[in-house]
């Protein structure tokens, strides 16, 4: 499928629940972190809506960024946007707005287009935070959230087999490649030698526009600084008391509560997730000592252009990979032994835990007895590169890639 002149494979995992949803009521809400695929799968849904035999002028893909529409600034002018577009236009329409957080007030329009018109709606954000205040009491009930990531390795696959014509029966290779650059879907259209620059640019292009103007923060050298941390210590518990100690050795001082608005900030743009920490035999949400998440860790490589703890980036991948198969995922403690993930979907539970290889008893040791200390029915795993199985004692073990390729946990 070709899009605005670049090449894209169809997402078929955020596409195909679209499609379950179309001319039904309710609004169709995508977010996502910048250049993640939104509009992209926008596109896509116009493609899908064409095919089925929708005329062309019936849908409007309006996007807060282009040059056609980035004047509009509030919900009046948006208000007059639509009226002006649709007035004319008889049976039912369907109206797509990207990056639609660029509207002040913007909900209010959406609501009036809900009650004043025959219309099916879709919304991509790139914060996490849209459906908070004003616009969850407008819609109440009536929408539908996506979240959209950056290329699982399945979909990194599809792409070079799709769209690069590129051999892919070496799964060890093509790994080695997504796990030095990561999946955010621009990087793959440019050469290896402009990858980590291209990463760096969509960096800096998330913290201004999305943290940055968004939040009107003044001292970005400070946020900044806050993550570089976070980054350093990816999947690593720490407290916002903890980067204080660390901006005090640089002769920095900052309050907490500034430290936890710029991760809350960073969170809302979808950059990073916070983990909590989970007491699994008392069943408490702890609350301190979090961990952080990259939601693609391509952006570590782009800092610091090589890896110094392959197991933490993996324990990123597969974090990352959770969340996208709809998994509520928290850290786990029992009788002080951390399980990297207790993860939750629906009635369903699993324990994993994540490690690079089991190249010593003391390694397997260390990864199982966490895990065998939980008292109850559900799948238990260890995620590793090892290829043997060291499967034992009601414990599953997976190879890391295998785990990625597949549906299944």
């Amino acid at each position: 499928m070709v899009l605005c002149g670049e090449k894209m494979i169809k997402r078929d995992l955020y596409l195909n629940q679209i499609k379950r949803l179309i001319d039904k009521e309710p609004i169709k809400i995508i977010t996502g972190v910048r250049r993640s695929g939104k509009t992209y799968l926008l596109k896509s849904i116009r493609e899908e809506l064409e095919n089925r035999g929708i005329k062309e002028e019936n849908i409007f893909l309006i996007s807060f960024e282009s040059m056609k529409y980035n004047k509009i600034e509030n919900f009046k002018q948006l208000d007059e946007c639509i009226v002006n577009l649709t007035e004319n236009i008889k049976d039912k329409v369907y109206l797509l707005f990207d990056e639609i957080q660029n509207v002040e007030n913007w909900e209010k329009s959406i609501n009036a287009c809900r009650v004043d018109l025959d219309c099916d709606i879709y919304i991509t954000g790139s914060n996490s935070e849209l459906l908070s205040g004003e616009m969850a009491t407008l819609i109440s009930g009536r929408y539908y959230q996506i979240n959209i990531y950056p290329f699982s390795f399945a979909e990194f696959i599809q792409y070079k087999k799709e769209i690069e014509k590129t051999a892919t029966n070496d799964l060890e290779e093509l790994f080695r490649e997504y796990v030095e650059y990561g999946g955010m879907p621009p990087i793959q259209q440019v050469t290896k030698q402009d990858k980590y620059s291209y990463l760096s640019d969509i960096y800096n292009t998330i913290l201004l526009k999305d943290i940055v103007t968004r939040h009107n923060i003044r001292n970005t050298d400070m946020l900044n600084r806050i993550l570089d941390y976070v980054i350093m210590n990816l999947g690593k518990n720490f407290s916002a008391g903890n980067i204080t100690k660390y901006l005090k050795h640089e002769r920095r001082k900052i309050s907490k509560d500034t430290i936890l608005d710029y991760l809350l900030y960073s969170k809302n743009a979808c950059f990073i997730h916070q983990a909590p920490r989970v007491d699994i035999k008392g069943k408490k949400v702890l609350q301190h000592n979090e961990k952080y998440f990259l939601v693609d860790h391509g952006f570590y490589q782009a800092k610091y252009g090589e890896i110094e703890n392959m197991g933490s980036i993996l324990e990123n991948i597969v974090y990352i990979e959770l969340l996208r198969r709809g998994y509520d995922v928290k850290i786990g403690i029992i009788n002080n032994k951390e399980i990297d993930f207790v993860c939750t979907r629906d009635k369903e539970k699993i324990y994993i835990q994540v490690t690079y290889q089991l190249k010593s008893d003391s390694t397997i040791e260390r990864e199982f007895s966490g895990l065998a200390k939980i008292n109850d029915n559900f799948d238990k795993y260890v995620l590793s590169m090892d290829k043997m199985d060291f499967s034992g004692s009601g414990l599953k073990h997976r190879n890391i890639i295998d785990f990625l390729i597949s549906d299944y946990i």
